[in-house]
Formats: C-alpha cells, sequence, structure tokens
C-alpha cells in the first residue's frame, strides 16, 4: 500500500472510527525482565524492565516510559499486529502494533481516591501515512510515527513485510536520533512473514470474545510527549503531543480468519528454514536493525499465528482523564 503523505494539511478527524482491513496477529507471552540483568551497553538494554526497542526515541526520553510517570512495566500476555487497513476515514494506510502486555498504575475512582489498576499498553507503533499518525496521537494517546512498509506475495499464499521508520535513521556518533527523519531508515526494523497452515478451516473470531475468559482488551494510554520542531513545521508535524491519559477499547472481528506460522527471523527469510532462537542478531546474514534475532527478545523464530481477513476495526470514543 503506498504511503499517503502528500502535501494535503492534516486535519481533525474525531472518533469513532470505522475501518476495514487483513490482520495478521502474533500473540506470546512477555516476561519483565530486570534492568539490572541487561547486558549493560550495546543492543541489549534493558529500560525499566523492557527491551529499547519497545519505544520509539521519543517516546523513550519523555515521561511516556518514566515508571514514576507512566506506570511500572508487568509483562503477560502480548500480541504483535500488522494490519493493512483497505478503508477508514482517513484513507487506507498499513500498521505495525507493539504490544508486551501490562502495565500497573493509579488512577482516581469516583470518590477520589487512588485505585492500583492494570492495562494493556501500546508502547510502539508505526503507520505509513501522516493523518492516521497525528489523529491516532490525538484521539488515543497512541504513539504513531511513520514508516514505509514494503510488502511481497508468493504464490503458495506467503506474505512478508518489511517496516522502515523514519524515526531510526542514524544519527552522528551512530546512536539513534531523537527527532524524526524526513525519510525512512535504509535498513527495516521490523520484519515477518505469514504462512497459512494447509488444509486449516477457516472460523469467525472476534476480539470481544476475550471478555469471556477474563481479559480486558482495552488499552490505558499516558500522555504523549510533542516531538513537532518549531524551525520546521514540515517535519514531525505528525507528532502532535497530549496531556490527558486515555482509555480505549479497539473491536476487531471477522468472519474469516486461518491460522498459520510467522516467521520472526531479521535476516534474509529465505535462506534457511532453521529454528534460529539465539538472541543475538549479528549474523552475518542479518538485514535488518534489529536488536535480536526474532526481534522481541527470547521468541522463537517460528510462532503459530493467524491472519483475520476483510476484518472490521472501531475505535471509538475513549476515556479521558487528567494525571493524579
Amino acid at each position: 500500500m503506498e504511503e499517503a503523505n502528500n502535501d494535503a494539511p492534516i486535519v481533525p478527524v474525531p472518533p469513532p472510527w470505522k475501518l476495514k482491513g487483513t490482520i495478521y496477529v502474533l500473540t506470546f507471552w512477555a516476561s519483565k525482565v530486570s534492568a539490572a540483568k541487561g547486558k549493560g551497553s550495546g543492543k541489549h538494554q534493558r529500560q525499566h524492565g523492557l527491551p529499547t526497542i519497545a519505544y520509539s526515541p521519543l517516546e523513550a526520553s519523555s515521561s511516556f516510559a518514566d515508571p514514576a510517570a507512566s506506570g511500572e512495566y508487568l509483562g503477560g500476555l502480548s500480541q504483535i499486529q500488522i494490519i493493512r487497513y483497505t478503508e477508514g476515514p482517513v484513507g487506507p494506510y498499513d500498521e505495525l502494533i507493539i504490544c508486551p502486555g501490562y502495565w500497573a498504575f493509579e488512577k482516581k475512582d469516583d470518590k477520589g481516591k487512588m485505585k492500583k489498576m492494570k492495562n494493556l499498553r501500546v508502547p510502539r507503533i508505526y503507520v505509513s501515512q501522516k493523518y492516521t499518525c497525528w489523529n491516532g496521537r490525538a484521539n488515543w494517546n497512541i504513539p504513531k510515527h511513520l514508516a514505509r512498509f514494503e510488502w511481497d506475495e508468493s504464490a503458495e499464499g506467503k506474505t512478508s513485510v518489511r517496516v522502515y521508520p523514519h524515526d531510526t535513521a542514524r544519527a552522528s556518533g551512530n546512536n539513534y536520533g531523537t527527532f524524526p527523519g524526513s525519510s525512512p531508515g535504509e535498513k527495516p526494523f521490523f520484519q515477518a512473514t505469514f504462512q497459512p497452515m494447509r488444509w486449516a478451516p477457516s472460523f469467525p473470531l472476534s476480539f470481544s470474545w476475550m471478555k469471556y475468559v477474563g481479559i480486558d482488551a482495552s488499552l490505558v494510554q499516558p500522555p504523549l510527549p510533542d516531538g513537532r520542531q518549531s524551525n520546521n513545521s514540515q517535519i514531525g508535524e505528525e507528532l502532535i503531543g497530549t496531556s490527558r491519559w486515555c482509555k480505549i477499547l479497539p473491536e476487531l472481528s471477522t468472519r474469516k480468519a486461518v491460522l498459520g506460522w510467522m516467521d520472526m527471523s531479521q535476516s534474509q527469510h529465505d535462506q534457511d528454514s532453521g529454528d534460529d532462537d539465539d538472541d543475538a542478531a549479528g549474523s552475518s546474514r542479518n538485514t535488518s536493525d534489529a536488536e535480536y534475532a526474532n526481534f522481541w527478545p527470547g521468541m522463537r523464530r517460528w510462532n503459530m499465528a493467524f491472519k483475520m481477513e476483510n476484518a472490521d476495526i472501531v475505535f471509538g470514543e475513549g476515556q479521558h482523564w487528567d494525571p493524579s
């Protein structure tokens, strides 16, 4: 899907948003990793129990990633979602969502008393056009950033994607820059291939069913930092900041979901079919900017996943409140 970052001005598009698209979902378990157990320097540094890839550079250097302001990371049931939106209020676009589990935080109840809570959170997300980037940040505190998406479809039904963010281009001193660039990086930050299971029947699926097994799929997002640059209104214009918390329950459903395998190797997928579980991504075959061989620490190369075809996606009105 082509990027839609043209010269048309960004305009607010309030919720609800009703969209359609194809969703690839990988579910996994993320455990909290103590920063003390990190490897110190280099690519495998941890930030508050999370690998550094959990946050975009802008959010990583803000209160969004600070446990004192935004809550403690707990881990737990997690997902990576790759979505190709075909219809929606801001047009078609592609999206990569990283949701590595739960965060604990405090919120005032109806009586004004602080109550301890926990909810899922999306700390990092990339999209292929600026209109959804600005509105996703403004409407629901979703920390969207721009990226270029490359897709390959094979005759065997495989789908491959590579994601090239604007905010991971190398700056001087070989460090990641805090501010976004005007163009994507040269190497992908993320790549994956979905291969459907042969002979497996399709089935209906709705994320609303999660409540019946005791899972609250609501996202609770802290306020976002503002990444707009005053000296150049065209660079980072989509990175609006927010000042209030937001809770939102996304609705995802389809009449046709199919099971498959997700190849999470961050090396060239066509060179071998082995199971590389080494966390280090230093292979000579590595073609990405990945910190880990299979993107996330401890993740295996091959993982069961599912594809939701012609899915209905709804983002409603969020619940907002001021920081305590």
